[in-house]
């Protein structure tokens, strides 16, 4: 196992769930933060100040660090999205090298490719993934589909809700099973300078998966046709109105959902860390204990 594992997006997401995975795996973990007095974190977790807009602040981030995990998350601005999962990860692609770390790990998502570059975030994740790939850092980038935690954000008022119609089938993923890989991927020499599309076996409906969760989740049955569905023009203008904006990103990815589904390859992703551990069935059930 690597010595030690710096950590960028600690603090979010994606990135609580690679804390407790690269912990549980013996890995030491570094969170590089912006704000250290406002990061609450385990106490095995070393916690220093490093930011990747400013990159001055990375090089003695990254001293003594054997890989660098990114599950960065610039938020619903498109400006500041390009400076974070662009530019940012640029910065940190540098500093890696000078620092002489042996491995990076990037988390994107499915769209993250120049087929759907005319979203913003997506366009920025994309140039973020080329600069590791062209630097001399070996990278290892994961395009991940839709997570099975997501569904919290169907259920509201104890009912599931999905936003739009959403007609093609997913394959969702448990988040720990991500970060299983994630973190064996550090291990793996054959995974460096690899894309690997990042998803579930087995599709099905997101209004299916939706029932299913809000069924585990309130006690109460549903089926899938009792699911409410909100137009996507409906939310971009409550969006607009009331919100100001902070769903944009969102609404878009569920837009390419709409539009596409889900457009990830997974053969690769199986046959180098084989078919994730956590069916779906199983992750509804320990939702419901």
């Amino acid at each position: 196992m690597m010595a030690k594992i710096a950590l960028f997006g600690a603090t979010g997401y994606l990135g609580g769930h690679a804390v407790t995975r690269l912990v549980a795996d013996g890995h030491k973990v570094r969170a590089i933060v912006r704000s250290p007095e406002k990061a609450e974190l385990p106490a095995e977790v070393e916690v220093v100040q490093g930011d990747v807009t400013e990159p001055s602040t990375l090089p003695a981030a990254l001293k003594g660090i054997d890989g660098v995990l990114i599950a960065l998350n610039g938020g619903h601005h498109p400006e500041r999205a390009a400076q974070v999962e662009e530019l940012g990860v640029a910065h940190i692609a540098s500093a890696a090298s000078a620092a002489g770390v042996s491995r990076i790990v990037l988390l994107t998502g499915m769209y993250a490719q120049p087929a759907f570059a005319d979203y913003p975030w997506e366009r920025s994740k994309e140039r973020g993934e080329r600069s590791l790939l062209d630097g001399p850092v070996p990278a290892t980038i994961f395009r991940i589909g839709f997570i099975n935690e997501t569904l919290a954000k169907f259920v509201r008022g104890g009912r599931p809700v999905i936003i739009g119609r959403q007609p093609h089938p997913i394959r969702l993923i448990a988040a720990d099973d991500i970060m299983s890989a994630a973190s064996r991927a550090f291990t793996i020499p054959e995974t460096g300078n690899r894309v690997y599309d990042v998803a579930g076996e087995h599709p099905m409906l997101l209004r299916e998966a939706a029932a299913a969760y809000a069924s585990a989740l309130t006690g109460k049955p549903f089926n899938p046709d009792q699911v409410r569905r909100m137009p996507l023009w409906f939310m971009r203008t409550i969006n607009k109105l009331f919100l100001k904006g902070a769903m944009t990103r969102e609404l878009g990815i569920l837009a390419s959902m709409n539009r596409y589904g889900d457009v990830t390859d997974t053969a690769d992703w199986f046959r180098d860390f084989g078919v994730p551990q956590t069916s779906f069935e199983q992750w509804i059930a320990e939702q419901a204990q």
